[in-house]
């Protein structure tokens, strides 16, 4: 877990995920608010899971100026400026034989996470079954499915919902076979969410300069992998025109699974973040929808819904798949988090 003033987060976040966890590496760099001191409580609270160190050097990777960008862009890999030798100095106090990332920002499905390293834990290589079988082959169509789609620059058709429930678990179980005969790692996703008078979903709007983001997170940047030499994070340009950032990738050799979500993303809840989410939500009161009325939505009316330019073709085609196969645990997810409820300690950023 890399923090930088996320002491808002750090309670909840841990609570969330701890129980799934061997151990919880918190590393925090240039932190002005609380984030040591909640780090130190939840460190004194877990003292046999959590080790605390700090991470000595500025980070340069994310609202760079242009002077900041030109500077960074030319440095070596291994430079302490970089975001991910920030990320690689995290990684290598790792003692477990496998990882994840955990962000500060997010809240995690316990059980869901839970079930998922508990598999990991007790991995040992499966057998070919038929059903390990059936999953490599639906594996092949969703790969054809993204590849059409991309070329065409349009969401095509996918499985009806019923027939993906019904071929999803067999995907799980090749993707466990594959896993455990270290050829793929296990790629999570989340649901970005507002906490206002009750839980919002941002659905891809822009008014102005202030956008809504979309409702889902994590493309395949967030993983359950086995550590080896060639895993390990590098610098990623940012392509885009704007050139004020350099964040990480992760370099790895397996085949990326998409298993499921595995958290609500609260982001958005940072004081300043809040602010500009309220002032588009009262220019544009469709960019956030509530939960009860996001859980009636088909995918299909999702994406209507989403602007192109802000929910973007490469991701609406991977969430055709992720959330058509797992709308189902996702809502039970929710409601064992008692979604809709408003938290109290929220309260205060609108303050």
């Amino acid at each position: 877990m890399r923090v930088k003033n996320d002491g808002m987060f750090i309670k909840r976040c841990i609570e969330s995920c701890i129980d799934a966890l061997d151990e919880l590496i918190v590393v925090h760099n240039d932190c002005t608010d609380n984030s040591v001191e909640e780090i130190e409580k939840m460190r004194e609270k877990y003292p046999d899971k959590i080790r605390r160190y700090e991470y000595p050097h500025k980070v340069m990777g994310v609202g760079l100026t242009k002077e900041e960008y030109d500077f960074v862009k030319d440095l070596p890999e291994g430079s302490p400026y970089l975001l991910s030798t920030y990320c690689n100095y995290a990684l290598s106090k790792v003692t477990a034989p496998y990882a994840l990332k955990i962000d500060a920002d997010q809240v995690y499905f316990t059980d869901t996470l839970k079930e998922w390293c508990d598999f990991i834990r007790n991995c040992e290589p499966q057998r070919m079954t038929l059903k390990v079988l059936i999953g490599k082959i639906f594996d092949k169509y969703f790969s054809l499915y993204r590849l059409l789609s991309l070329k065409s620059n349009r969401v095509l058709p996918i499985l009806p919902t019923w027939l993906l429930r019904m071929f999803y678990p067999a995907y799980l179980s090749y993707a466990k076979y594959a896993f455990s005969h270290d050829k793929a790692c296990f790629s999570m996703s989340g649901v970005n969410v507002l906490e206002a008078e009750t839980t919002m979903i941002p659905m891809g709007h822009q008014c102005g300069n202030l956008v809504s983001g979309i409702p889902f997170n994590g493309e395949g940047d967030t993983v359950m992998f086995k550590i080896k030499d060639n895993t390990y994070f590098a610098k990623m340009p940012d392509y885009s025109t704007r050139r004020d950032s350099l964040v990480e990738q992760f370099i790895h050799p397996y085949k990326v699974m998409y298993v499921g979500f595995f958290w609500i993303h609260i982001r958005v809840m940072r004081p300043s973040s809040y602010l500009q989410a309220m002032n588009i939500l009262k220019e544009d009161p469709q960019s956030y929808i509530t939960y009860d009325e996001f859980k009636l939505l088909s995918y299909s009316e999702i994406m209507k819904r989403s602007s192109i330019y802000i929910f973007r073709t490469v991701q609406r085609v991977l969430f055709a798949f992720i959330y058509k196969a797992n709308k189902h645990l996702l809502m039970k997810s929710f409601k064992n988090m008692g979604l809709g409820i408003r938290n109290k300690k929220i309260k205060s950023n609108e303050d």
